[in-house]
């Protein structure tokens, strides 16, 4: 079959400098887009860059182009409203951008980019692409201002057309995302996270828990937005505080609302029992942080299958989830509580200190499951759908 390059267009905020050198602070960095060249010949990023200046690059946001990676940067905005006033300027540019090659495309959705897309230029859904499908846009929209609501109802239905026409559909998960935005290509559809698991990273034996009167958690994402409940979190460690259980958290990740985080725990009494640590990038650091922790904990609002649980998994860390997205599809029940339920959540941390057997028996069973989306368990169904794509 002959190479090609792909389009790979997502809706996640990079930095740029004035020499064109594209970073991340997060995700997405160099090696995340080498699975794509087991297939393709070169990759070209379509996403949004912050200008910075070289001087003001951090030392730990990691380099996203190189050899056979290229980016074609969106002209940058912040949130909704932020986007409405660039429209236009948006556009002119994705237009640019459709022009610049005749590669396939691939959208990870949902991404308000994509849709312009298809709003922009017709020709895109006569060229050949591919949807990686990595949450549900519905429950994006219901976790912001009711006024972006009908703009959401409006996003849901672009969403489905777009998954409709696509050659090709990967789901990061099994249950929800297939049914609520249906292939219409049956024969193409696929299911992997877009995890990087290394099997090296995977523990080779479970944890064994001793009681002794306190709990270490941590979790992980970006402050950008709240999508993942860091100030349900707090209020439920405030509440097994007055329970007599000290809950200690670690919270990786930076944004905008990390302050306010910062400010919420020491209201609440908690400032010797939070530590946020603003952005991690590197992976022995974060496995570190993991491997003292007793609980990986996720108050997520809204979830694809979230790639931070599957990494604790990995490191043989119980873990305790909302039961949004695919959340379920890693937890037993046990281990679930219904989103924004403070109650539920608390009363499983207070459980869980108690029952150290049970900890380290899920311990074992999440190594298990952690397996299923080693790297030589998902590339295998990583190349079906990029072939797809090309064929």
């Amino acid at each position: 079959m002959h190479k090609q390059g792909v389009n790979i267009v997502l809706e996640f905020r990079f930095y740029i400098d004035e020499a064109g050198q594209v970073y991340t602070d997060a995700s997405f960095d160099y090696q995340f887009w080498q699975r794509y060249l087991m297939v393709f010949s070169n990759v070209n990023i379509i996403a949004r860059a912050k200008p910075v200046r070289s001087a003001d690059v951090n030392a730990k946001w990691k380099k996203v182009t190189g050899e056979s990676v290229s980016f074609s940067p969106v002209p940058f905005y912040h949130g909704v409203g932020d986007l409405l006033k660039k429209t236009p300027k948006v556009i002119r540019e994705l237009k640019r951008i459709a022009a610049s090659n005749d590669y396939p495309f691939i959208f990870r959705m949902p991404s308000i980019i994509a849709a312009l897309f298809f709003m922009t230029d017709r020709s895109i859904a006569s060229r050949a692409f591919g949807v990686e499908m990595v949450g549900d846009p519905e429950e994006v929209f219901s976790s912001l201002s009711p006024l972006y609501r009908p703009v959401g109802r409006a996003f849901v239905r672009n969403t489905r057309n777009i998954i409709g026409k696509a050659k090709a559909v990967a789901y990061v998960e099994r249950s929800i995302l297939p049914v609520k935005y249906p292939a219409a290509n049956h024969g193409n559809v696929f299911y992997f996270s877009s995890i990087n698991l290394p099997d090296n990273a995977i523990a080779t034996a479970e944890r064994v828990f001793d009681e002794k009167g306190h709990l270490n958690i941590i979790s992980i994402g970006s402050l950008d937005q709240m999508y993942k409940g860091p100030d349900i979190l707090l209020d439920v460690i405030a509440a097994c505080k007055a329970k007599r259980l000290t809950v200690n958290l670690t919270w990786i990740g930076g944004g905008i609302y990390l302050e306010r985080m910062k400010e919420m725990a020491a209201s609440l009494g908690l400032q010797g029992q939070v530590n946020f640590t603003g952005m991690i990038t590197d992976r022995q650091q974060i496995e570190a942080a993991m491997d003292k922790a007793d609980i990986f904990v996720l108050a997520s609002r809204t979830e694809g299958l979230p790639r931070a649980m599957i990494e604790a998994m990995a490191r043989g860390l119980p873990c305790i989830g909302s039961n949004v997205g695919g959340i379920p599809e890693l937890l037993t029940s046990d281990y679930l509580f219904t989103r924004e339920a403070k109650q539920e959540l608390e009363g499983l941390l207070l459980d869980k200190a108690k029952n150290t057997k049970e900890l380290t028996a899920m311990s074992k069973q999440n190594i298990e499951t952690a397996k299923r989306y080693a790297n030589s368990k998902l590339d295998k169904e990583r190349v079906g759908f990029y072939n797809a794509v090309l064929s």
